[in-house]
């Protein structure tokens, strides 16, 4: 009998530890939906796609499952400063289709105080409006 009751909660260790193996998993992949909800309906599709991949290979992640968080910090975690900060704007316009900044537009960079992942959502949003033409 305590061999049979021993058995069972070896069981029951191994199944909750597999169990919480392929939660963590399953939250490791699941990253880039986590950003997006995370910004959901106040910016367009792309930018936030955009936006994580990039940021996920700045970090050296490959896949769909790093924690790219609003409140990260560009130059801390990213070591994103400078002009590396206006490649980034650039690469991530650029590769999401949306309109390219002008020279005087990065130099807003630092007087717009743009530090975290939240912040450079921000600054790159009005880039994804189409522009008006004017008459």
């Amino acid at each position: 009998m305590l061999v049979g009751t021993t058995m069972m909660l070896a069981l029951a260790v191994i199944l909750f530890v597999r169990a919480r193996i392929m939660n963590q998993q399953s939250i490791e992949r699941d990253g880039l939906s986590r950003f997006r909800d995370k910004f959901r309906g106040r910016y367009p599709e792309p930018l936030l796609a955009q936006t994580y991949t990039y940021l996920a290979e700045r970090h050296g992640a490959v896949g769909p499952h790093y924690k790219v968080l609003p409140a990260d910090d560009l130059e801390r975690v990213y070591a994103l400063v400078d002009l590396d900060l206006e490649d980034a704007v650039l690469v991530i316009a650029d590769r999401a289709g949306a309109r390219l900044p002008k020279s005087n537009e990065l130099d807003q960079l630092k007087s717009r105080g743009v530090r975290t992942v939240d912040d450079l959502v921000r600054f790159l949003e009005p880039f994804f409006q189409p522009e008006v033409a004017k008459g």
